[in-house]
């Protein structure tokens, strides 16, 4: 693809203690062929080599990379500190252990004509032996939102979608283009005790701000998922921290003319987000939940069935990342239609040959769940690894 280049676009990577991956997330970028580009490297108080590697990148391309070293503040001040240096018109925002296709800077641009803000999707890697990409996309249908009437669509589902852990638009800042002129004052102000969903708080809000917003399913970011991943780590008290994000949306919801719609989607939200204290919290009226007080966190799991059910299931564990499926069966395992990314489908009979600790029957009926429970546990499955949930 290509772009005339007009449009400044300011890369803003925050880094704490990345020296495994920084290397790589770096290369992406001197790579892009969108070259109108800055990059703006903050070394957030690393205790590892990641400054090291930072001045050393500064040092090849010193015309390219801006290098910003201050104290270990975390990654809202450390965003806050690398935009203050930006001088691009549009900004994007690159996790330092992630990477970025060679075009996404290109492809981004290029959407952005005229808009306040273009959405994609990303794909993310699972921190498996064998790494699996799973594409995530928003929960709206990519395309223009530009009108009133969109717009009032777009923001009436754009924190839940249909179900949960569904989000309409991604909550993510790394997977966005901005203007510069927009997010710079929402980082700015956000409260800097939020240490988890600091990124929920600035895109709703920037998103309420927007004329005309761009969806698009391109998942040309590679978001990793690994063991130190600033994501999965617990950094503080989760209540207090959703105690503050729920403060920081509620004052900016409830003085939107979308209030109504707004807060709803924001309950649910914050059930979604005591999960990682207490996942079996998470309870919604008319809708399934995954037993995860009977499933250790981390473990690999069969779900068994294919149905409404199986959706739900899928959906919140890949979006908690609460577990990992090995594999989604059926007999009409061919059928999936579901975007699942590279989980794979089998035959009910094939269980036996994958290699799991857990098969959760995802089937309403009571009755047939646990005639294939019966089924399984003949085959010579342990029936400690059969799971029938309370539905």
């Amino acid at each position: 693809m290509r772009n005339k280049c007009t449009h400044k676009v300011s890369i803003i990577v925050p880094a704490y203690n990345a020296e495994r991956y920084i290397g790589k997330c770096m290369d992406s970028l001197i790579r892009q062929n969108y070259r109108n580009i800055e990059i703006i490297l903050v070394n957030d108080g690393s205790s590892d080599s990641t400054g090291n590697i930072c001045d050393i990148y500064h040092e090849r391309y010193g015309n390219l990379i801006l290098v910003e070293h201050c104290c270990h503040c975390g990654v809202s001040l450390a965003r806050l500190s690398g935009i203050r240096k930006a001088a691009g018109e549009y900004v994007v925002f690159v996790d330092a252990d992630d990477w970025i296709e060679d075009d996404y800077i290109s492809s981004m641009v290029s959407y952005m004509e005229g808009a306040d803000i273009v959405a994609a999707g990303i794909s993310r890697e699972l921190p498996e032996e064998k790494r699996t990409v799973v594409s995530e996309y928003n929960g709206i249908p990519a395309g223009q939102y530009a009108t009133e009437p969109d717009r009032e669509k777009l923001y009436g589902r754009m924190l839940y979608c249909q179900r949960p852990y569904h989000f309409g638009v991604l909550p993510y800042l790394c997977n966005k283009m901005f203007r510069r002129n927009i997010v710079e004052p929402l980082l700015d102000k956000i409260d800097k005790h939020i240490f988890d969903g600091e990124d929920v708080a600035i895109v709703y809000q920037y998103l309420l701000l927007s004329n005309k917003i761009i969806l698009t399913d391109d998942c040309k970011y590679h978001y990793v998922n690994h063991a130190d991943s600033a994501s999965l780590r617990e950094t503080g008290d989760a209540y207090l921290n959703a105690s503050y994000l729920y403060q920081e949306l509620y004052r900016c919801f409830v003085e939107s003319k979308y209030c109504a719609a707004l807060l709803i989607q924001l309950d649910y939200y914050m059930r979604r987000i005591i999960w990682k204290k207490d996942p079996a919290a998470y309870l919604e009226v008319n809708s399934f939940r995954f037993p995860y007080d009977r499933i250790r966190q981390g473990a690999r799991i069969i779900l068994y069935g294919m149905g409404k059910v199986g959706a739900v299931f899928y959906q919140q564990i890949t979006q908690t990342r609460y577990c990992s499926i090995v594999a989604w069966a059926d007999k009409n395992h061919g059928n999936i239609t579901y975007r699942t990314g590279n989980v794979r489908g089998i035959a009910p009979d094939e269980i036996q040959t994958c290699s799991f600790d857990y098969v959760v029957i995802a089937i309403q009926n009571k009755i047939v769940a646990c005639k294939i429970m019966e089924k399984l546990c003949a085959s010579g499955i342990d029936a400690k690894k059969v799971v029938i949930p309370n539905l």
